[in-house]
């Protein structure tokens, strides 16, 4: 992930856990992560490994989805 993406992805982590009305602490406890971790997360300062993300999509009721776009063979 480029910082771009990061970003715009730790916004989307920080919106969806403030709409399911959780703390930084709440969620982080929920995922099995540190909130410092969490904060980079949502800061876009972080790569976030597929466990970790797995783990937030389901405390957060989502679906992980990967998606590989221009693939060159």
């Amino acid at each position: 992930m480029n910082d771009r993406e990061r970003q715009k992805f730790g916004r989307q982590v920080a919106r969806l856990r403030r709409q399911s009305m959780f703390t930084v602490e709440q969620l982080a406890q929920m995922a099995d992560i540190k909130p410092v971790t969490l904060q980079h997360i949502e800061q876009g300062a972080f790569n976030v490994p597929f466990d970790i993300l797995n783990r937030l999509a389901v405390v957060l009721g989502g679906e992980l989805q990967i998606v590989i776009n221009d693939l060159k063979e």
